[in-house]
């Protein structure tokens, strides 16, 4: 009886033992996240909503107007992904967003264009490309892409057709010195989320997910050093246009959608479904109606409306077509910026001549003794800072809307970041393509 007594003891003692340390393990997981819900997010939200009242238009200092657009989406054609035109237009009617260029992987070796979606869907212009072998393209053209050929065969014949042919994910090895690439991504979500430790993440989707989402995908930035410095040193031998890659698939999530036979299928990450169930008293409080593409049940981490409104393409371009959009990003009249602190629309960098006239703006090249000034205007304020063939030359200290370098130029590329101030951290908020001096 003695050593019962001592047995169920000892039991006890391991039984709050073990539920002392669970209760720790999730203290230490949600209480950070509970913090940021509760105090973090709410000062962060009022924060970026008086850094946008501040919003002042730009003068207007070209013809040109601007396209803010999304690169490097994923729909239902992709094998990892099931986004429709029921998911990806009304996000980015919410963003604001006037184009998306998909990137969709292909199905087979031979991938023919056009294919899934593209066109104009309630005012959103929506051309389809494709991810392989490290390329994001787009052919913009009728044609039969033969994946199995290799890199630079299958660039070149893009290019001379009229496409676009850029590296998506810098982050993993690619052929810099190859000619036949026009751009790369400067920032990339997925790549940015890589070196994240996932389960501190996943414990503040679960607390935060719903209100504060933007901010939780805020959580996993980085500053993009070394995809920056490769960008800036491949620019001081030929243009090579950076555009932004929100890289959505709406695919992190958890769904379930109701079969031909009444039966559940649970779909889980990258679309794979992982379990099929009957509805039964215990599971049926879960489902819902059945929403435009089927799903009785989301639980969403990444979502197009997030993405869409996280990090955005500002294109300056004549009109929301393919082709105009197309020959503007292939001039690098482009810049990116991180929409969801602040919308950059009517922001310009621009060079000037003796005469104060604008000689070019972003993505130009000009003649060293026809450019006295380069200028820059933005629609909320930020610190400047002006890069000149990979090296800093000027971050004044004040938060302005315009800039202006009317210092020694020497030739070379010159970019622009604006940095702006989130509750005393100066973080990057916009970049821009090169202006070439020669």
């Amino acid at each position: 009886m003695k050593l019962i007594r001592i047995a169920v003891t000892l039991l006890k003692y391991l039984v709050i033992l073990f539920f002392g340390v669970l209760a720790i393990l999730l203290v230490v997981l949600f209480a950070p996240g509970i913090w940021r819900n509760l105090v973090t997010y709410p000062q962060m939200d009022r924060h970026v909503y008086e850094f946008n009242e501040l919003r002042k238009e730009p003068p207007g200092m070209t013809h040109l107007n601007t396209y803010r657009g999304v690169m490097h989406v994923h729909s239902y054609w992709s094998h990892d992904s099931e986004g429709t035109l029921h998911d990806l237009v009304p996000a980015a009617k919410h963003a604001g967003i006037d184009f998306i260029f998909l990137t969709d992987h292909p199905r087979h070796d031979l991938d023919t264009f056009p294919r899934g979606y593209k066109g104009y869907y309630d005012g959103v212009l929506i051309e389809p490309g494709s991810e392989k072998h490290g390329f994001a393209i787009w052919p913009l053209d009728s044609v039969v892409i033969d994946w199995r050929e290799d890199n630079d065969s299958v660039a070149s014949k893009i290019l001379s057709d009229g496409g676009l042919v850029f590296y998506a994910h810098p982050e993993e090895p690619r052929n810099w010195a190859s000619p036949y690439y026009q751009g790369m991504e400067i920032y990339n979500f997925h790549a940015d989320t890589k070196d994240e430790s996932l389960a501190p993440h996943i414990a503040n989707f679960l607390v935060n997910g719903k209100k504060y989402r933007h901010w939780a995908l805020r959580e996993m930035f980085d500053k993009q050093v070394d995809i920056l410095a490769r960008w800036d040193s491949l620019n001081t031998r030929r243009q090579i246009i950076g555009f932004s890659a929100v890289d959505t698939h709406e695919n992190q999530n958890f769904r379930a959608r109701k079969l031909d036979d009444g039966r559940i299928e649970w779909v889980g990450p990258n679309a794979k479904p992982f379990d099929t169930v009957e509805i039964t008293f215990w599971n049926r409080w879960l489902f819902n109606e059945p929403d435009e593409n089927g799903w009785v049940f989301k639980l969403m981490i990444d979502t197009y409306k997030s993405g869409f409104n996280y990090i955005t393409n500002y294109v300056l371009a004549d009109t929301l077509t393919t082709s105009s959009l197309a020959e503007s990003i292939r001039k690098g009249h482009l810049y990116t910026a991180f929409k969801s602190l602040g919308d950059a629309k009517g922001f310009l960098f621009c060079a000037s001549n003796s005469d104060n006239e604008i000689s070019g703006i972003l993505g130009d090249s000009l003649l060293l003794d026809q450019t006295a000034s380069l200028k820059a205007f933005s629609p909320l304020p930020g610190r400047f800072k002006l890069i000149h063939d990979g090296n800093p030359i000027d971050f004044p200290a004040a938060h302005t809307y315009e800039y202006t370098w009317d210092g020694p130029l020497e030739k070379g590329a010159y970019r622009v970041e604006v940095h702006i101030d989130l509750k005393g951290d100066l973080i990057p908020w916009l970049y821009t393509n090169p202006i070439y001096i020669y």
